[in-house]
């Protein structure tokens, strides 16, 4: 019996040092870890939303489309445009930045985290992919073939899912900031 109990004690014993080590750790790291996730969050916002010196307070979205939360982009005091957080899913859940500026239109679109397949859906990242939303100013179609005009951008081969699913919250973002944001940005105020 004593064989059977002195190692399944050590076992415990090694086991709960190591459960208190990574305890301590992660206490210790917590915020330093969510302020690397901010400060990588606001630098994907500036670069949705060139020129932006500060944002105001981010806004949450209660409603059942993708959208997480909005933020009204600065250059100084004056506001230049809006940033919106996606949530969506096409083949594996990804978020993303849609920034919008004032005259309506697409500044930049950054894909900030994604489970998609190397290779197909994984591509979303690309800059060549995202450029394609820049000028956007509305009811943006997605194209399996042929060339992309305006408000038009172009499949991924063997992503058009994803692509689709990107375009319908880009959509989305636009509508959102188009008839409930932009008309009211002067009420909104740098953090």
């Amino acid at each position: 019996m004593q064989d059977i109990i002195r190692p399944g004690l050590t076992l415990f014993a090694i086991t709960a040092i190591f459960t208190l080590i990574l305890a301590v750790t992660n206490f210790l790291t917590i915020d330093v870890i969510a302020d690397a996730r901010e400060q990588t969050r606001l630098a994907s916002m500036s670069y949705v939303l060139p020129g932006t010196t500060g944002f105001s307070v981010d806004v949450g979205i209660d409603d059942d489309t993708s959208m997480l939360s909005y933020a009204v982009g600065f250059d100084g005091d004056m506001p230049i445009g809006v940033v919106v957080q996606m949530s969506a899913t096409g083949w594996a859940h990804m978020t993303f930045l849609v920034g919008i500026g004032l005259d309506g239109a697409i500044t930049g679109l950054d894909i900030i985290s994604h489970a998609e397949t190397p290779g197909l859906g994984a591509r979303i990242t690309e800059e060549v992919y995202r450029h394609q939303f820049i000028g956007a100013t509305g009811d943006v179609q997605v194209l399996t073939r042929g060339n992309a005009g305006e408000n038009e951008v172009m499949a991924i081969t063997g992503a058009t899912i994803t692509v689709q699913v990107v375009t319908d919250g880009v959509n989305d973002a636009l509508e959102f900031v188009n008839g409930a944001v932009l008309p009211n940005i002067q009420r909104y105020s740098p953090q």
